[in-house]
This record gives structure tokens, C-alpha cells and sequence, in this order.
């Protein structure tokens, strides 16, 4: 039986997977990821501000791999 933590890791994982496809195929640089990973953490931030826990995990672990693997 997987965890609710589990279960976001791998849907994050997934996210993580189709966003590098992305900018892979669109050829995204320095700018573009940026914003791409600033609306990432605008979605983090509404999920923490509404207290929505599941999709906070979702996203905490979702933005922390983007930063892990583009910067910040």
C-alpha cells in the first residue's frame, strides 16, 4: 500500500518527467525555465496558502527537483 507521500513523490516524479521533456523539445534557456519554475512555486504557494496537503507535497517535491536539476 503506498503512502499519501509516496503517492505525491511519484505523481512529482511524473510531472518532473513530462517538464523536462518540454524544455527539452521547446529548447528552454536560462529565462524561460526560470519562469517556468517561478510558476512551479506560484502554484506551491497557493496550494501552502489554502492548506491544500496533499498538493503542497506535490509541489514541494515537484519545484525541489527543478531547482536540484536547473538551479536557483
Amino acid at each position: 500500500m503506498m503512502k499519501a507521500d509516496d503517492y505525491t513523490k511519484a505523481e512529482a516524479q511524473l510531472d518532473f518527467n513530462e517538464i523536462t521533456e518540454h524544455i527539452a523539445e521547446e529548447n528552454l534557456q536560462g529565462a524561460a525555465i526560470t519562469i517556468l519554475i517561478s510558476d512551479v512555486h506560484e502554484h506551491f504557494e497557493v496550494a501552502s496558502r489554502l492548506n491544500f496537503k496533499k498538493s503542497k507535497g506535490h509541489y514541494r517535491a515537484l519545484l525541489s527537483r527543478l531547482i536540484k536539476n536547473y538551479g536557483h
